[in-house]
């Protein structure tokens, strides 16, 4: 298996981090994306990829940390796009949970899609909704905008919009990534939106150390509990969990140019 988006690197796992790796492994997973949230973390990504055999890293700022995006640490993250090890521009986007500002966020997250297309690296978005505003219409009236031959590849991160805007993004092409939220008993619609996406348009991940799965819910996650939500989407889609290992392995491959 294969964690499309962890955070290993997050300070909540710096006191047992090897033995959180072992499990991973011992889970039977070959590696993960670790995902840059500002320009430390984005080093302190690429660090553990070159340590570890089938890790890779994304290079970013979340849309909550862009106010120390300056150009100094602009020009950090540019630099980092170009190591080897990097195989994605992320997590970025847009995210109104705590009154976050469209006219703020929106220049950011276009400056990153530019980045992407110039490294002509796929994207790792984060989208939230706020209580009366749509991050996800909002990120959906950005992307149509753009040239089918211009827009960005990427990935919607614990995907947490309707089946109708599920639909959207896949006919722009990007993949959905399905996290534990998925094994929460008030998924709603996200079961609906598991089951129809297409089998090469599919990813699983943790967000460790965020979003435990069940029976794990409220407790620091971690990549070896992927395999949670491989079991899940296995039985929603009515499969074997084999499948969804495997289909979900060469679709990271795919995506990230493994």
């Amino acid at each position: 298996m294969f964690d499309s988006h962890a955070h290993v690197m997050f300070p909540s796992l710096d006191e047992d981090r090897e033995a959180v790796v072992r499990r991973t492994r011992e889970a039977g997973l070959w590696g993960w994306m670790e995902v840059g949230v500002d320009a430390e973390q984005s080093r302190r990504a690429i660090a553990l990829a070159e340590k570890e055999d089938g890790v890779y890293a994304s290079v970013g700022v979340h849309p909550d940390d862009i106010a120390g995006l300056s150009e100094s640490v602009w020009q950090e993250i540019v630099t980092l796009a170009s190591h080897p090890k990097v195989k994605a521009i992320g997590e970025v986007g847009l995210d109104f949970y705590r009154n976050g500002k469209l006219e703020e966020q929106l220049p950011v997250l276009q400056k990153f899609i530019v980045l992407a297309q110039e490294k002509k690296l796929p994207m790792v978005f984060h989208v939230r909704d706020g209580v009366a505003k749509s991050a996800h219409d909002e990120l959906l009236r950005l992307l149509e905008r753009y040239p089918i031959n211009e827009r960005p590849r990427g990935v919607i991160h614990t995907y947490s919009g309707s089946l109708a805007q599920a639909k959207r993004y896949l006919a722009l092409g990007l993949y959905l990534s399905f996290s534990g939220v998925i094994t929460f008993k008030n998924s709603g619609e996200l079961l609906a939106v598991a089951a129809m996406v297409p089998a090469d348009k599919m990813l699983i991940e943790t967000d460790s150390p965020f979003l435990a799965p069940e029976p794990y819910r409220g407790k620091r996650n971690e990549p070896a509990y992927v395999k949670l939500v491989a079991e899940k989407l296995a039985e929603v889609r009515g499969v074997a969990l084999q499948e969804i290992e495997t289909q979900t392995d060469a679709n990271a491959k795919t995506l990230f140019a493994i």
